[in-house]
């Protein structure tokens, strides 16, 4: 009888200690999750991404100095990115200050000095504005700001365009205005 007195005193002390534990424990996720609703969840420094085409060639490549992906959203944040498009003959490298990743619908958005610069081509042209969206499965960047359209001696500024890198045709969207300075 007394064997069984002191192993009920234990049990119940055991399972007291292991109730106030569990009770701390949802105390203090409770605790985190109200004073900090909206957190970093997975960060990577200095990386880079391949994302392949349906052939099995490389669609694009973006590389950035920080990616910050948050807890409560579907989109992670990226600093300095660098992003080479690629379909057949038709390749740009396109650089930001900052960016997003929505991940539910494969879009980058670039933000701040957004500069696309044509790759392998004898006069590149290139293009600057302030914001650019990337389809990555169409490849289709987007632009509603002002961008400017460089090209050698000629030089073309439009209120957004729409760059179809799959078919390599840009569109200028409104208030198109060139210039042409030959060089002397």
């Amino acid at each position: 009888m007394k064997r069984l007195v002191s192993l009920s005193i234990i049990i119940i002390a055991a399972l007291i200690f292991w109730g106030s534990q569990t009770w701390e424990k949802k105390k203090a996720i409770t605790h985190l999750q109200s004073s900090d609703p909206h957190y970093v969840d997975v960060f990577i420094q200095d990386f880079t991404l391949t994302a392949m085409s349906d052939d099995g060639k490389p669609a694009y490549i973006l590389k950035a100095k920080r990616l910050e992906h948050y807890n409560d959203s579907n989109y992670a944040v990226i600093n300095e990115p660098v992003i080479q498009l690629k379909q057949g003959d038709h390749r740009w490298l396109i650089s930001a200050n900052s960016g997003e990743i929505d991940d539910e619908n494969q879009i980058i958005i670039l933000r701040n000095s957004v500069v696309l610069q044509q790759q392998d081509k004898a006069q590149p042209i290139r293009l600057e504005t302030e914001q650019l969206e990337i389809d990555t499965r169409q490849q289709i960047a987007k632009s509603m700001h002002t961008v400017s359209i460089i090209q050698q001696e000629f030089t073309l500024q439009s209120k957004g365009m729409i760059l179809d890198n799959a078919s390599g045709q840009l569109e200028l969207l409104n208030s198109v205005t060139g210039r042409y300075v030959q060089a002397q």
